[in-house]
């Protein structure tokens, strides 16, 4: 790459970085997590609203823009038999609880950006975004086009949306990259399951000698550690106050709440969300409930019995021991999440998310968690399967994508990772997991007060910028 294009693509990001940060905050503010499937929104009305910021700002900066019924779009300029693409999504994991700023407010302090998809996947569009701006702006020759792909449905692991584009695209991307993952570069992402474990309780008379636990919530995304959980007890002041008193006994202080009201206590747990690809990184709120409950006898002793089982198998079992799946290759050991925890009356749900190494047997592992399930006396069903990816880190395209990350940065210890995320690359031929995030900073995805700075979102923009020139030219 000579250096003449290199200080013409600086020149035209550094010409818009107050025009990203502002487009990044708009972004920001669309709440565009899954929903319910609408009139020309397949997944939902905040997706879509997001999805049409995106291709309005394409259309506004001369791209041609093609939308594939609302499930995917692409954002494109250049000509050639062949093409270079990129791609991001514009849905966000729910906010959860515990935020300093509004998740969806789009507030810049410090020089960061806060907000819900400020990094996953948001801020990513909009670098690259830009990166395709300052390619077309700079009139460098292309031998290939250049194709921003644009997904609405991320999150949930299945990738519908892309999986729909594939069938309808005339042309896909002989390579790319997907901004949703490690700097200098992923070759492999393990596979990933979704399972959930349930159970409905026989009604069983509930006396008077001990505290009867009415419910517990806590989640609302299988990829998501559970930031905060609430269960609710009614029993006598006695009673009350000796779950209040184990409480404090078992778990740290600042980890608990009580609120009591006539004969009810609502005891909330404080946990620390994160991604369930680093599930160990986070404190799990109901794995924090679990491990009070184990401590404590109450009606309904059949629902007793099965949380003190659960407490176990699940609990804090973040590498699959609890559950006798765990297994370690070279893209990493095994990752077990808790993401949806439900208790209702007769009524159990558990929703949970696997991150598997690429060499362990998914048949096996299915039938050892059916076996765990049925030792913890629930019933497991596999709601979620996406196979791994996988590509030789030495390929031409990883070494040129490392080579860019190291002259951008002049980080030239890290290497190429694998690890649990779950990006689009796995069902794209030649598509590399490229960034954002670097080696030995925490990871913000899906935790509160996601952020990004602004340096970095310029930064990121300008390593895009490269990565694609030198894939299309």
């Amino acid at each position: 790459m000579s250096d003449q294009a290199e200080k013409n693509f600086d020149r035209i990001l550094e010409g818009y970085h107050q025009e990203m940060i502002d487009n990044l905050c708009r972004l920001i503010r669309i709440k565009s997590v899954f929903g319910p499937e609408e009139a020309e929104a397949p997944f939902g009305r905040g997706p879509k609203e997001a999805f049409d910021f995106a291709m309005k700002l394409g259309r506004e900066k001369g791209f041609e823009c093609v939308n594939f019924d609302n499930y995917a779009g692409e954002i494109n300029f250049g000509e050639g038999a062949e093409a270079a693409g990129v791609i991001c999504h514009m849905d966000v994991v729910p906010e959860g609880e515990g935020w300093t700023y509004d998740p969806y407010g789009g507030q810049i302090a410090d020089g960061n950006i806060y907000g819900r998809g400020a990094v996953d996947d948001k801020g990513c569009f909009i670098a690259a975004f830009y990166a395709c701006l300052a390619l077309k702006e700079s009139g460098v020759p292309l031998k290939r086009q250049i194709k921003h792909i644009i997904g609405t449905n991320e999150e949930l692991g299945y990738f519908p949306c892309i999986r729909y584009y594939k069938e309808h695209v005339e042309k896909m991307p002989v390579c790319g990259i997907v901004p949703d993952s490690w700097f200098p570069a992923a070759f492999a992402e393990k596979g990933i399951l979704n399972y959930e474990f349930s159970k409905t309780f026989p009604t069983e008379t509930c006396g008077k000698e001990l505290p009867t636990l009415n419910s517990i919530h806590g989640g609302s995304a299988f990829n998501v550690v559970i930031p905060e959980a609430k269960a609710v007890f009614e029993g006598s002041k006695e009673q009350r106050a000796a779950i209040v008193k184990a409480a404090k006994e078992t778990l740290p202080i600042d980890r608990i709440k009580a609120v009591e009201t006539g004969n009810l206590l609502e005891l909330y747990t404080v946990g620390k969300s994160a991604h369930a690809s680093t599930p160990e990184i986070g404190v799990n709120a109901v794995s924090l409930m679990l491990q009070l409950l184990k401590k404590l006898d109450f009606f309904p002793q059949n629902v007793c019995h099965t949380l003190h089982a659960l407490a176990d198998s699940i609990g804090f079992d973040t590498d699959g021991s609890g559950l006798g799946v765990s297994f370690s290759d070279r893209t990493g050991p095994l990752t077990n999440n808790l993401g949806i925890f439900r208790l209702d009356g007769n009524s159990l749900y558990a929703g949970l998310n696997i991150r598997y190494p690429v060499t362990q047997n998914t048949k096996a592992l299915e039938e050892q968690l059916a076996q765990a399930a049925e030792r913890s006396g629930v019933f497991c069903e596999v709601t979620m399967r996406n196979p791994h990816f996988y590509v030789d880190p030495e390929s031409s395209l990883v070494q040129t994508l490392v080579d860019i990350y190291q002259q951008m940065t002049g980080d030239l210890e890290s290497q190429p990772v694998a690890h649990g995320g779950g990006s689009y690359a796995r069902i794209l031929e030649n598509f590399i997991p490229f960034g954002p995030s670097i080696q030995g900073e925490e990871l913000s995805f899906h935790k509160q007060d996601e952020h990004i700075s602004c340096e970095r979102l310029l930064q990121l923009s300008k390593i895009y910028a490269r990565a694609l020139y030198a894939m299309a030219r």
